[in-house]
C-alpha cells in the first residue's frame, strides 16, 4: 500500500477529518520532542535483526519491541500504531488508553500536547468546555436531538454522522461482552468479520482484520439516514460535486473528476461564500466502503458576526423539547437564534426579538449599549480632602502616563473612557510650551487602577492597558498664549478596552434640552484623581481619590475667581468647587465632572466637563484649594467628540 494510501487508512481507522496531512501538533516523550505537519513521526526504526526483541513493519524496517502500541509512530509506514495491531492491548491503570488501544501515561489526558497517534488523548469528553448531552438527549453537530443510548453505537443517527466519530466516541469503555470499533463505539460481540457492517467505519469488517485478500459481499446494517450508493466491488467512485460547492481530493481540485473509479479516496469539501457544508467536511472511502454513509452538501447559510456586546444561543425544538445550543460562526437557513446583551457590560432598552437567517441574511442586527456611566462598589473617603476610591466606583477613569527616558511610566493627568477606544481629556496634558504638541508614542493609558503606579503587583488582575494610536487636540488650543481655551483633547487608543464591571465609560448626551435640565446651580458632579494628598504642599496621592464638587454657572465662577485668573475663564468654560479645602490639584488636570441622573431606575452618570486650571496659590503650594476649579465644557465641544464617539 503506498504512503498516502496508508495516510487515507489511519484517517479511516480514526474518522478525523485532521489526519489527511492536517495535524500540526508537538509530540513529546521523555526529553525528546517532534514537530510535524503530518501524524506521521519516524525515528528509532532500523534494519531487522538489529535489536534482540523487535516488531517488524509492514514495510520490512523493525523497531524495537516495546515500541509498538506506545501512542508515538515509529515505522515509515505507522503500522506500528494501528487499530488492528493494538486494539486487544490492555493498558495498566496508571496509564491512559488511546481510542486505537495504546497505552500512554495518564498525564497525556488533556494536556495540549497529542501523544496518542489518533490524538484521541486530546478528543476526550474531559478536554472540552462544552457538551452535546442535553438531559437524556444527544445534541448532533447540525442541531438535531436523538436519544442519550444511540451515540457510539455503530448506526449512524444523526444527519451529518456525528454521533458516530472519533471525537464524540473518545474515551468511551465497551463491557466485556461488545466489540469496540476503531473509533471507539461499542457493538455486538459477534460484530467481527461476520459479514455484516456493524461499525460505522467498517472496521469490524476490514480486510486486515478478517485477514481477506479479497472483498467479500458484506451487508450493511440498517442506518436511520440514506446511505452512499455502493458498488459491488472494492472499488470506489468519486461523488459528483455538492450543489453550491466542490469536493477536493489530495488538496487539489484540478485533478478531481466525478464519476471516475479509483481504489480508495478522501475528499474535502468545500463551498462557494455565504454556503455551510452540512454533514461533515470529509469523506474517505477504502476498498468500496466509504464513511460517513451520507455524502456532505453546502446549504445556504448567514454569518454571524462576533460581538463583544451581543451572546448568540440557537434554539432547538424537536420532539416536545424546546432549548437552545451555542452558535457556530455560520448558520443555514431555517435557524432561529436568541440574541442577548452581555451582561453586565452591555443592556439594551428594549427586549431584543429572535433572529432569523433568510436568504443568506439575518433579519435584523440586534443593537446592545455598553453599560455606560454606573458605578460599582460605593466607596469610602477623595483628591485633595477627598475619599479614597474602591475599585470600580469611578469605572471610566483612565491614567494618562508619560514614557521617560528612563523608561519609566509617570502620570500626569486623568481622562474618561466614553467608548473602547476613545478617551476625553485636557490638551494641556500633551502640550508643551515653546514647542506645541508632543508625539503619540511618547504617551500611555491605563484603565482599571487603583493605584498611580504604573505596574502595581495590586492592579495586576484588573488593569488594561494601551499605547496612544492619535491625540486630537481641540481646534485653536495654544496652551497659555490663549489662556487655555479649547482645553480638550480626545485620545485614540491602540488596543481597545474590553469592558468589565470595573471597565465602563461615561454616557454622553448632547441634545440641547438634556443639556439645559441636568446641569443646574450646586448639582453635584463627581470627580477622580491621583492629586495631592491633603497636605497639598505633600506628596502625590498613591491610590485614586474621588469628590464631590458642586456645579458653579460662569457667571458667579467669574465673580469668585481672582481678577488675576480671571483670563482662564474662557467661554468655553464652567465651575465647580466648594472653595472650603476640598478640590483637585496637579495630577488631576484631564479628569471628567460627571453628573448622575436616574434614568429607568438606573443612576447613570453623564460627562459634563474636563478638569482644566484652578487660581494660582500665594503660599507657595502648588494648588489653591479655596478657589474654584474651571472645566472645559464638553457640550461646547460636542462636534469634536462626535466625530470620534462611537459607543
Amino acid at each position: 500500500m503506498t504512503f498516502t494510501k496508508m495516510r487515507v487508512l489511519m484517517c479511516l481507522l480514526a474518522i478525523l477529518p485532521v489526519c489527511h496531512g492536517a495535524v500540526r501538533d508537538t509530540y513529546r516523550r521523555s526529553k525528546t520532542s517532534y514537530n510535524t505537519n503530518s501524524m506521521l513521526r519516524y525515528k528509532r526504526n532500523a534494519p531487522c535483526r538489529y535489536w534482540q526483541e523487535e516488531f517488524r513493519c509492514n514495510d520490512g524496517t523493525c523497531i524495537t519491541a516495546h515500541r509498538k502500541c506506545d501512542g508515538v509512530i515509529d515505522c515509515p509506514d505507522a503500522s506500528d500504531e494501528t487499530y488492528y495491531l493494538c486494539r486487544d492491548v490492555r493498558c495498566p491503570d496508571y496509564y491512559f488508553r488511546c481510542t486505537y488501544g495504546a497505552c500512554v501515561e495518564k498525564t497525556a489526558l488533556c494536556n495540549g500536547i497529542s501523544e496518542c497517534a489518533d490524538n484521541s488523548d486530546e478528543l476526550h469528553v474531559k478536554c472540552r468546555n462544552v457538551t452535546n448531552i442535553i438531559g437524556s438527549q444527544f445534541k448532533c453537530d447540525d442541531g438535531n436531538l436523538i436519544e442519550l443510548y444511540l451515540q457510539c453505537d455503530g448506526i449512524f443517527h444523526c444527519g451529518d454522522g456525528s454521533d458516530e466519530t472519533s471525537i464524540t466516541c473518545s474515551g468511551v469503555t465497551c463491557p466485556a461482552n461488545f466489540f469496540q470499533c476503531a473509533y471507539g463505539a461499542c457493538v455486538d460481540s459477534q460484530a467481527q468479520c461476520n459479514n455484516t457492517i456493524e461499525c460505522a467505519d467498517g472496521s469490524d469488517e476490514s480486510n486486515i482484520l478478517c485477514n481477506r485478500r479479497d472483498q467479500k459481499r458484506i451487508s450493511i446494517k440498517s442506518s436511520t439516514i440514506t446511505p452512499i450508493q455502493r458498488q459491488n466491488t472494492n472499488l470506489c467512485v468519486l461523488p459528483p460535486h455538492p450543489k453550491n460547492g466542490m469536493f477536493i481530493e489530495n488538496g487539489v481540485s484540478s485533478i478531481y473528476r466525478p464519476g471516475t473509479i479509483v481504489k480508495d479516496f478522501y475528499l474535502n469539501v468545500t463551498c462557494q461564500p455565504g454556503y455551510k457544508v452540512v454533514g461533515g467536511n470529509f469523506i474517505i472511502c477504502l476498498d468500496g466502503f466509504s464513511s460517513p454513509n451520507r455524502l456532505p452538501t453546502c446549504a445556504r447559510a448567514c454569518k454571524l458576526e462576533e460581538s463583544p456586546s451581543v451572546t448568540y444561543r440557537c434554539l432547538i425544538t424537536q420532539k416536545g423539547f424546546e432549548g437552545t445550543r451555542e452558535c457556530n460562526e455560520m448558520e443555514v437557513e431555517g435557524t432561529v437564534v436568541v440574541p442577548k446583551c452581555s451582561s453586565p457590560n452591555y443592556y439594551s432598552s428594549i427586549a431584543l426579538s429572535n433572529m432569523y437567517c433568510v436568504n443568506g441574511r439575518w433579519n435584523y442586527e440586534p443593537k446592545c449599549q455598553p453599560e455606560c456611566g454606573t458605578l460599582t462598589p460605593r466607596a469610602e473617603p477623595l483628591v485633595v480632602g477627598g475619599k479614597i476610591s474602591e475599585r470600580g466606583e469611578i469605572p471610566w477613569h483612565v491614567g494618562i502616563y508619560k514614557k521617560t527616558i528612563s523608561g519609566k511610566y509617570q502620570l500626569i493627568c486623568g481622562g474618561s473612557l466614553i467608548s473602547r477606544n476613545i478617551i476625553v481629556s485636557a490638551a494641556h496634558c500633551f502640550w508643551l510650551e515653546g514647542y506645541g504638541m508632543l508625539p503619540e508614542e511618547e504617551f500611555a493609558v491605563a484603565v482599571g487602577k487603583l493605584y498611580r503606579e504604573w505596574n502595581h503587583p495590586r492592579d495586576e488582575l484588573y488593569v488594561q492597558k494601551s499605547d496612544v494610536k492619535k491625540i486630537i487636540l481641540a481646534r485653536r488650543f495654544h496652551g497659555i498664549e490663549l489662556n487655555y481655551q479649547n482645553d480638550l483633547a480626545v485620545i485614540i487608543v491602540k488596543d481597545p478596552f474590553d469592558y468589565k464591571p470595573y471597565i465602563r465609560p461615561l454616557c454622553l448626551d448632547f441634545t440641547v434640552p438634556f443639556y439645559e435640565n441636568q446641569r443646574r446651580h450646586g448639582d453635584l458632579g463627581i470627580v477622580a484623581g491621583f492629586g495631592l494628598t491633603k497636605d497639598h504642599k505633600g506628596s502625590e496621592s498613591p491610590i485614586l481619590k474621588v469628590v464631590d464638587m458642586p456645579y458653579v454657572p460662569f457667571e458667579e465662577c467669574l465673580d469668585k475667581t481672582p481678577i488675576e485668573n480671571a483670563e482662564y475663564i474662557t467661554n468655553d468654560k464652567f465651575c465647580a468647587g466648594f472653595g472650603n479645602g476640598t478640590s483637585v490639584c496637579k495630577g488631576d488636570s484631564g479628569g471628567g465632572w460627571a453628573y448622575g441622573i436616574v434614568i429607568d431606575g438606573t443612576l447613570r452618570y453623564f460627562l459634563g466637563g474636563v478638569v482644566s486650571t484652578s487660581p494660582f496659590s500665594y503660599d507657595g503650594s502648588q494648588c489653591n484649594i479655596y478657589a474654584l476649579t474651571s472645566f472645559t465644557d464638553v457640550f461646547y465641544h460636542s462636534p469634536l467628540i462626535r466625530r470620534y464617539w462611537m459607543p
